[in-house]
């Protein structure tokens, strides 16, 4: 069980939850509100219509009685006076003189005295229509008339029914209304709970993969796959499922980029280790010649003595290039800007291919040019140490005889500059790292673990600043290294 699920009404799933809830019950809370009002004044006014009826019968009958006898009508006949559940009583002179209580069941008595007293105290107080609470009975509806007889009697006349049977109908329906409310919100409590549970498990998948991520050690080292969050098809293009894809792309840029942090450290590591490696064997070798020569007994032959100087002035030499390479890699790292002029690339392999026999004249070299001059927009100086570099690859890393060929290939969007060997091949586990620095690579000449140096790690830096794309495919027939120029109709 997650924290987010012990959560209660901390996590949003509660908090939802609680607010349909409640939203549901206020809103039938003021539904009940109100049409418990309505019911109970539409009751109340059909017992208005009730009262005013059974008080003008009440009206009629007494008057006709006093006509007819001048005075009051007996108990015995106002039996059909009033409705069930109502009085009337006759004022003469400040006295009761006739009264009837109707029940229910529709039998009726005179009146009590307690109940008499209760009904004038409360019309003396209320006025001459108003709802009390008569002795036991219950609560009524009480009206009162002032009347004026044939015979100039004067006369007061009271009459009520009962809101019994109103009151029991609101409390049921109140009581009802209640009931249901109640029934409606443990439905939308339940309802919601699993209906947010569905809607809001994606949220939970993507918080427990941040409480992994967070676990994870980031700092250093290569990073392990991190788990994704699962995608549900019921959820595409939801809010929670655009979250879920957003934070698997995050995983996917944070995995790549500290992958490439931790592979960008190792290989400055092997970096300068190697650049280390390739500068202390012409150190160590001049400061022992420096070290025997300053010794007072050396003794040493002129012949001699030049011999050592020459061989200290190579490897001096040697040191100036390898310094002159990682410097020229530096500015390109730091500022890869290059000239865009107009370069005859014809004229530039013709040079190159002519200078490498020289160079190795072990090998058979040979260039391929198209019958036009082909012309490129570029650095001429990046093109000419690119090309330069890749002849030198090629003669220096493979066997005398070698067949090397240095060709121009055209398109109708480009121009590729190919230099191709027939030697050896480079081993298939070093061509995914051979152009970085001092890279490690099985020789092309059979000799193994041979430290390729900066040469094709300034191809393709020089390559990426001029906007070109850098090749290499090799196998057991040879090697193609290409450098792909686009032409300014690309």
């Amino acid at each position: 069980m997650t924290p987010a699920r012990l959560g209660g009404l901390r996590t949003l799933r509660g908090r939802s939850v609680a607010m349909i809830s409640g939203l549901l019950l206020a809103s039938v809370t003021v539904f009940g509100v109100v049409s418990v009002a309505i019911l109970r004044q539409s009751l109340v006014t059909q017992a208005e219509s009730t009262l005013y009826l059974a008080n003008d019968t009440a009206i009629g009958q007494t008057l006709t009685a006093v006509d007819a006898s001048g005075s009051v009508p007996t108990f015995d006949d106002v039996s059909l006076a009033v409705p069930s559940d109502g009085f009337f009583f006759v004022i003469q002179d400040g006295e009761v003189a006739v009264s009837a209580f109707f029940t229910r069941d529709y039998t009726y008595r005179p009146m009590t005295e307690r109940e008499l007293t209760h009904v004038r105290d409360g019309m003396a107080e209320s006025g001459y229509t108003t709802m009390m609470d008569v002795a036991d009975d219950g609560g009524y509806l009480v009206t009162a008339s002032d009347v004026e007889a044939a015979d100039g009697q004067e006369l007061a006349i009271v009459s009520g029914v009962g809101l019994t049977d109103t009151e029991t109908v609101v409390r049921t329906y109140a009581l009802w209304l209640a009931v249901v409310g109640i029934a409606i919100a443990a439905f939308a409590a339940v309802f919601g709970w699993r209906w947010t549970r569905q809607q809001l498990d994606p949220l939970e998948r993507v918080a427990e993969i941040a409480d992994e991520v967070a676990a994870t050690p980031l700092s250093s080292g290569e990073i392990a796959p991190q788990r994704r969050v699962p995608r549900d098809v019921r959820h595409l293009g939801s809010e929670t499922d655009r979250v879920a894809d957003a934070l698997n792309r995050l995983l996917d840029h944070v995995e790549l980029s500290l992958n490439a942090r931790h592979r960008a450290e190792e290989s400055m590591r092997r970096f300068i280790a190697e650049a280390s490696h390739e500068l202390r064997n012409p150190l160590a070798s001049i400061r022992g010649y420096a070290d025997f020569y300053a010794q007072p007994d050396a003794g040493a032959d002129p012949l001699e003595t030049q011999g050592v100087l020459q061989r200290i002035g190579s490897e001096a030499s040697r040191m100036s290039a390898l310094i002159d390479d990682l410097l020229l890699l530096a500015r390109l790292d730091a500022d890869p800007v290059v000239a865009r002029d107009d370069v005859e690339l014809s004229m530039i392999v013709a040079e190159t291919a002519s200078d490498a026999r020289f160079a190795y004249p072990g090998h058979v070299w040979r260039i391929a040019l198209p019958d036009e001059d082909v012309t490129v927009v570029g650095d001429e100086g990046a093109i000419r140490q690119m090309l330069l570099n890749l002849v030198a690859n090629a003669g220096h890393h493979t066997p005398d005889g070698t067949s090397v060929t240095v060709s121009i290939e055209t398109t109708s969007t480009s121009v590729e500059v190919v230099v191709e060997d027939d030697g050896p091949g480079i081993d298939p586990e070093a061509l995914p790292t051979i152009f970085d620095r001092f890279t490690q690579a099985g020789s092309r000449s059979q000799t193994r673990g041979t430290t390729v140096g900066l040469g094709l790690a300034i191809v393709q830096a020089l390559a990426t600043a001029s906007g070109y794309e850098v090749s290499v495919t090799s196998s057991s027939a040879g090697t193609r290294f290409g450098i792909r120029i686009p032409t300014s109709t690309a």
